[in-house]
């Protein structure tokens, strides 16, 4: 049986401070928030929708995100045009936040800028224009 899906409805990240993960994502990275509540907030990350969960006393204050385990690897939003993808790593720089810069694709020919949240998360913005 073939699902009859519409597309990926959320993606839900566990983090480990709700407060920080807000102003890393809304603020710097211009996610706009959608719901906010003790434990949980809701995001629109330009047509996609992400809940991030925090503040859970299972979940440890020293725990960080590993690509290695198995589950998720790393989260890559999508990114208009090669400008747009110079001008969100300056944003990044300018935020203070480490990246290793606007990289080739070895696979294909897009441009890429990979970056990690304060939890660890892995994270890429794609330039879509060449897909």
């Amino acid at each position: 049986m073939k699902l009859a899906s519409t597309g990926l409805a959320h993606i839900g990240l566990r983090v480990t401070d709700l407060a920080r993960a807000r102003h890393f994502y809304a603020d710097i990275l211009g996610f706009e928030p959608l719901l906010e509540l003790p434990d949980l907030l809701i995001c629109n990350a330009y047509g996609s929708t992400i809940a991030f969960r925090g503040n859970a006393t299972q979940t440890h204050a020293d725990d960080r995100f590993d690509p290695y385990r198995v589950g998720l690897d790393h989260v890559a939003l999508g990114v208009p045009s090669a400008n747009e993808l110079e001008e969100m790593k300056r944003h990044l720089d300018l935020a203070g936040v480490p990246n290793n810069g606007v990289e080739q694709e070895t696979m294909m020919p897009i441009s890429y800028i990979s970056f990690y949240d304060p939890d660890g998360i892995a994270w890429e913005l794609y330039e879509i224009s060449k897909q």
